[in-house]
């Protein structure tokens, strides 16, 4: 039986994220993430996998977050993992932040975020249509669901997880990604008992 490979998308966005790329590996695995924490949103991933012996995982940012604590908890489960644009903890501004962002979005809606957003996930070079399904799908989001995963990132540290994860791990990560993103690459790097890094041009989606 062939190894089903496990798609986590991040944060604001959802299955739907991954469309492009199952045009080209149909038989991808994707999930809508969420909960309160990220051990939460790992709950509902391990669960909807009960069936499945062995795995490929791969997640984006948040969805690179609960690939961590699956890979930690179901070392059995996780064959290869990649982490793309993601960290174990954020640094402090970067939790103020997110703390922030989930009273905001609570309170006056998902509009807010879109073009921040855009600005860290695209460079200049990408494509105009790309942005503009991925505009889409963070406004048609739930503004409660995206606050829960704000809140969820504002408390990860997945750190104390790493020397639990046994599968070789491929961390990638765009070379103009923000500071938090390539210092985190470099700690994976580091940290993992098996880690590859790639280095890919733009930022944190492109």
């Amino acid at each position: 039986m062939t190894t089903p490979l496990v798609l986590l998308h991040p944060l604001g966005v959802d299955h739907r994220f991954w469309d492009p790329v199952r045009a080209f590996l149909p038989d991808a695995i994707t999930r809508d993430l969420d909960g309160a924490s990220v051990a939460e949103i790992a709950d509902g991933v391990e669960q909807s996998l009960a069936g499945f012996d062995r795995i490929d995982l791969a997640g984006v940012s948040l969805g690179g977050l609960v690939a961590q604590e699956l890979a930690a908890r179901r070392p059995g489960l996780v064959r290869r993992l990649v982490l793309a644009d993601t960290v174990a903890v954020y640094p402090e501004a970067m939790r103020a932040m997110w703390r922030e962002r989930a009273v905001a979005v609570r309170r006056d809606g998902l509009q807010q975020i879109v073009e921040p957003t855009l600005q860290l996930w695209f460079s200049e070079a990408a494509p105009p249509d790309a942005v503009s399904r991925v505009r889409a799908l963070l406004l048609s989001g739930d503004p409660q669901r995206y606050a829960r995963a704000c809140e969820a990132l504002a408390a990860a540290d997945t750190t104390g997880l790493a020397a639990k994860i046994e599968a070789p791990v491929l961390v990638a990560c765009g070379r103009h990604d923000a500071p938090p993103f390539r210092d985190a690459t470099a700690w994976f790097a580091a940290t993992l008992p098996d880690a590859t890094v790639a280095w890919l041009p733009g930022g944190h989606a492109t």
